[in-house]
């Protein structure tokens, strides 16, 4: 199964026990699919870089976990219905970090490229002076 990265910013609104209960109902969502989580990160409650629907904080939340793609779209219907949702983002990791490995090889390259030119220019000029 994928690893997948979810990133939620919530309302301020909703006092703890309510957003406890809209959490537990995210994660039965995911469970329910077949998820496992990972990693849970809860930052909690922060100043937005700009003002969604009038709102200057928002509570924000990461989660890892692994799940099948069947429960990804349900999931994010979920939220987008959902009032005290501000923003979510969920992230494929696995085709992240193929994009990454495959960026950083690339600059490698290209280092690696600018380096033999460079060194192909030094013994030139030595020869001029």
């Amino acid at each position: 199964m994928p690893l997948y990265e979810l990133g939620l910013v919530l309302t301020t609104d909703l006092d703890a026990e309510e957003r406890e209960a809209f959490i537990g109902e995210l994660k039965g969502l995911l469970t329910g699919g077949g998820a496992t989580f990972v990693k849970e990160d809860v930052w909690g409650k922060r100043m937005l870089a700009y003002e969604i629907r009038h709102k200057r904080e928002g509570y924000y939340m990461f989660w890892q976990f692994d799940a099948p793609g069947t429960v990804i779209k349900p999931l994010e219907y979920r939220l987008r219905l959902s009032d005290p949702v501000l923003r979510f983002l969920t992230l494929n990791l696995d085709v992240e970090m193929r994009r990454k490995k495959k960026f950083d090889r690339k600059r490698a390259e290209k280092k690696a490229e600018s380096a033999r030119k460079a060194a192909e220019k030094a013994p030139a000029a030595e020869q001029e002076a």
